[in-house]
């Protein structure tokens, strides 16, 4: 997958975008402008004359894991649309704006074990690698051999040992001026029936989130209990730890989240995990509700809650959202 930049003329810059039109909540005001790339060459005009119009920037992927403002983003929206897929063996290089579900049932296909259980994860590659998304034992990052981006005008590949994969984590939250081009990941040879495992977990993860549902998935990341200070894992009950980790579900639940409502935003009634958007919801209903109830998890466990969802403001400079 060679990509080469040029100078000339490629964009198509959409102005006044809907915000609630590109994301899985449906919330948020309008972007003052929207590019999608589809190819190398539109990006070096496109962060130029962004530059050369004093306007932030954002890089955006199929919009699954963040809340825009109300009030909207007055810069430029650069929506990766780069696709493309190769395989050699056990080794797979896909382009960052494949859709990460389609990019399983691809691997499955092949018979490439490794990322199955990430079946029905929203979002793209790119976004994925951002957040080291994961499910049911497997993360992206563990399968990482490097990343292709582009940065500053130029092409850099950066290894797995330069990117800092840990939980919902990678070093493109530290850099998000890096705009993810492709990934070369290295998966397992199986004899299983790969797909029939992805679908197992698609009926599981349907009974969480049902078709149509206006959610970006969990809100707030779980803690991992190495990270929770002495006097604070006391005040959990021992039946809230799970495989190293404390789901922030669980902590929100017993301080009474479920259910719970501001506006059109809502706690679902059967996870403490999930706000939803039950109407025209405003990203301040959602963050009013998030913020009200990540302080009684603070007062009662005395555990500070980190969202997973990104919120997006007008300082932003670059960053790739799933």
């Amino acid at each position: 997958m060679e990509q080469k930049i040029s100078d000339r003329s490629l964009l198509d810059l959409k102005q006044d975008v809907s915000l609630a039109e590109l994301t899985s909540l449906k919330v948020g005001g309008t972007a003052k402008y929207l590019v999608e790339i589809q190819d190398i060459q539109q990006l070096p005009e496109a962060c130029s004359w962004a530059t050369q119009q004093g306007l932030p920037t954002l890089f955006l992927g199929e919009g699954s894991n963040f809340l825009f403002p109300d009030y909207g983003f007055s810069g430029l929206l650069i929506r990766n649309r780069i696709t493309g897929k190769e395989a050699s063996g056990d080794e797979v290089n896909l382009a960052g704006g494949e859709n990460l579900e389609r990019s399983i049932r691809w691997l499955n296909q092949l018979q490439l074990s490794g990322m199955e259980r990430m079946y029905g994860i929203p979002g793209t590659i790119a976004g994925a690698l951002v957040g080291n998304a994961g499910a049911y034992g497997q993360e992206i990052g563990d399968l990482v051999i490097d990343v292709s981006t582009w940065i500053n005008n130029r092409i850099e590949v950066l290894s797995v040992s330069e990117l800092s994969f840990h939980y919902r984590w990678s070093a493109f939250k530290e850099d998000p001026s890096r705009f993810i081009l492709s990934c070369r990941l290295r998966l397992r040879k199986s004899s299983k029936n790969l797909q029939k495992i992805s679908n197992e977990i698609l009926s599981k993860r349907a009974l969480k989130y049902p078709k149509g549902l206006k959610c970006p998935g969990s809100f707030f990341k779980n803690i991992l209990l190495d990270n929770v200070c002495e006097e604070a894992v006391e005040r959990i009950p021992d039946n809230f730890i799970m495989f190293g980790k404390i789901p922030a579900g669980k902590l929100l639940e017993k301080v009474g989240a479920n259910g719970a409502r501001r506006g059109n935003a809502q706690f679902a009634n059967y996870h403490g995990n999930l706000i939803i958007n039950r109407g025209k919801a405003s990203s301040e209903d959602m963050l009013q509700l998030a913020r009200e109830y990540a302080q009684r998890v603070w007062e009662h466990f005395r555990i500070q809650l980190e969202t997973e969802v990104v919120i997006v403001d007008n300082q932003a400079r670059g960053g790739m959202t799933r």
